[in-house]
């Protein structure tokens, strides 16, 4: 049996991270980017990328699957120029599946200004809509939706650049984990790789 082998990037850090901003998935205007730190952590992600995959044999091309979010390909784009040199041609591809989760009204606010707030009554953490946005819960449909037809054929490696609960989701849905035992703990540092293998 082929084992695959799912690795996940997150970004480097973004503007927006750096000042201390609520992101999630805001697109538009002032849209957070990398910062000079953020382009260089995608640079050693993209080294760390080059050592999952050895020399370049006789298929040379692989995919970098990337949420659409700017911080997030830009973060790809990076990696992908990072292999150029030892001759892997990385093509990147833009995922709306592969999003942060939204946040809704609370995007763009100072994340010192937040209050912790206990969820209602009869429902689990993972289930609420924080700002009006997406409940962890829905992360994680969302992400198993495009994992599912992703992993059909069995490839030996799937790069995947994406945001930090996102991230998360993924990794219970690889895990075979309910959306109630994301776990929170595991250290998902900015341009870090966390593989995960799927036998």
């Amino acid at each position: 049996m082929i084992k695959t082998q799912v690795h996940l990037v997150r970004h480097g850090e973004s503007t927006w991270n750096r000042d201390g901003r609520v992101q999630g998935a805001y697109r538009g205007t002032g849209e957070p980017v990398l910062t000079e730190s953020g382009r260089a952590e995608a640079v050693r992600a993209g080294r760390s990328v080059q050592s999952l995959l050895g020399s370049p044999s006789t298929a040379p091309n692989i995919y970098l699957w990337s949420s659409d979010l700017s911080r997030a390909l830009q973060t790809a784009e990076i990696i992908s120029v990072t292999l150029r040199p030892v001759g892997w041609v990385a093509s990147v591809r833009a995922e709306s599946g592969l999003r942060e989760q939204h946040l809704g009204a609370l995007e763009g606010q100072p994340a010192d200004s937040l209050r912790a707030e206990a969820p209602p009554e009869g429902a689990h953490i993972s289930q609420v809509r924080w700002g009006g946005g997406e409940s962890m819960q829905e992360v994680y449909m969302r992400v198993g939706d495009w994992f599912a037809p992703a992993l059909v054929d069995q490839p030996r490696h799937l790069f995947v650049i994406s945001h930090e609960h996102t991230i998360r989701a993924a990794l219970a849905w690889l895990r075979q984990h309910s959306w109630r035992d994301i776990d929170w703990d595991e250290p998902i540092a900015r341009g870090s790789v966390t593989t995960c293998e799927l036998g």
